[in-house]
């Protein structure tokens, strides 16, 4: 039966095709082409399921201490937010750098509740919820990782690092619509990031390589898996970089889409140095005054890459239902003409990437342009799917 089992999820892996041409069309996120379904063979298909794709809209975004009462209160600010949200549309959203707040769910003060209720739930009333976080070392920022409830289910937290900041690794499930048939589960692993800025890299380094040492130590091959947040590299060469997209085993070894599979950029990587290289991506920062709209944090427009979405292997390979949708990942609102200078700044060319006041909620609401790429789901109809490699810790 082994063998069998194996050579059934060899067709499916290896059917797998993308659509193109004159099944594409255009997506709401700026002109992006938007990929259909992956066409597969179901193989032995059990009675009653039913074949069904979808699409995870994944993003995230640092939102600059939201909270600390810098750029103005959340009641000012929550607006802004709504707005972005209404045009993104995330089904997964790992939000960093918030300011440290009581983590009880509706306790004073708790600011996941307010992004929550005031930003994702006041565009998209009754969809999000999110993921219980850690703060053990008491750091200044804390990463909170909204979901769309309708599209996946929470199943647990476990904080990997705590170094400067937490490293929590969150477990969610796909609602499959065939699950009560099947009861094979398509797992979804996501662990967010905010790395220690500035020179030199000492700290981050040790900060990332700790966490991905913790993730192969967890798995002894990487499932569905994906890697983001505010990473605050410099260039590829960092050792905390280095320790995500390399390593001994391929198994474990990550992607960073604009590079691998999509291959509109090459390495190495020095976006200190030779921003131009990756114009559209660049990330940091959205404002080129240090006192426009307020003070609070980096100036110079966009020169840095420091946010970024990275898949495993089996994201990447389409093995286990989910598969990144090539050419999907985009700096939302960076149109490829923000080198230093702001988002808003129409006197060399107009940016029309995003809708106007999607640009002025990016501009006021963060320094940081958010980060988003899609993958494509496909229901499982015959209860044969690759084992998730098992967690030893």
């Amino acid at each position: 039966m082994r063998h069998i089992f194996f050579f059934i999820v060899a067709i499916w892996t290896t059917s797998i095709t993308w659509s193109c041409g004159k099944n594409s069309q255009t997506d709401s996120l700026g002109g992006l082409t938007k990929t259909n379904s992956p066409s597969v063979i179901d193989t032995m298909p059990l009675a009653n399921t039913v074949s069904k794709y979808d699409t995870l809209r994944v993003m995230t975004y640092n939102i600059l201490y939201y909270g600390d009462g810098c750029q103005g209160l959340p009641e000012t600010l929550d607006p802004y937010f709504k707005t972005i949200i209404q045009y993104a549309q995330p089904d997964l959203l790992g939000c960093v750098k918030i300011s440290a707040f009581p983590l009880t769910l509706g306790s004073a003060g708790n600011l996941a509740d307010e992004l929550l209720t005031n930003g994702l739930n006041s565009a998209y009333p009754g969809q999000y919820s999110y993921a219980p976080t850690t703060n053990n070392c008491n750091g200044k920022g804390v990463s909170v990782l909204f979901f769309n409830k309708r599209k996946l289910t929470y199943v647990k937290t476990q904080m990997l690092v705590s170094n400067v900041t937490d490293f929590d690794l969150y477990k969610l499930y796909y609602n499959d619509i065939n699950l009560s048939i099947t009861h094979d589960t398509t797992f979804l692993f996501v662990v967010l990031n905010h790395t220690k800025s500035g020179s030199p890299s000492t700290t981050r380094d040790l900060q990332v390589t700790q966490e991905m040492s913790a993730l192969r130590a967890k798995f002894l091959t990487f499932p569905n898996l994906i890697n983001m947040g505010d990473f605050n590299t410099a260039n590829s060469l960092e050792a905390g970089y280095q320790s995500i997209i390399s390593g001994t085993d391929s198994t474990t070894q990550m992607s960073d889409p604009p590079y691998y599979p999509d291959k509109l950029v090459t390495y190495p990587g020095n976006w200190e140095i030779v921003p131009n290289t990756v114009s559209s991506y660049l990330t940091t920062s959205t404002r080129m005054s240090a006192s426009i709209p307020n003070t609070c944090g980096t100036s110079g427009g966009a020169k840095l890459w420091f946010d970024h979405i990275l898949l495993s292997p089996w994201l990447i390979s389409g093995s286990n239902y989910m598969k990144y949708v090539k050419g999907s990942y985009k700096t939302i609102g960076n149109d490829g003409n923000r080198l230093g200078i702001d988002i808003n700044n129409n006197s060399q060319v107009v940016n029309a990437s995003v809708p106007a006041p999607v640009i002025e909620a990016l501009f006021q609401f963060s320094n940081k342009y958010p980060v988003m790429l899609k993958i494509a789901v496909k229901t499982n109809r015959n209860a044969i799917s690759p084992s998730d490699p098992i967690a030893r810790n």
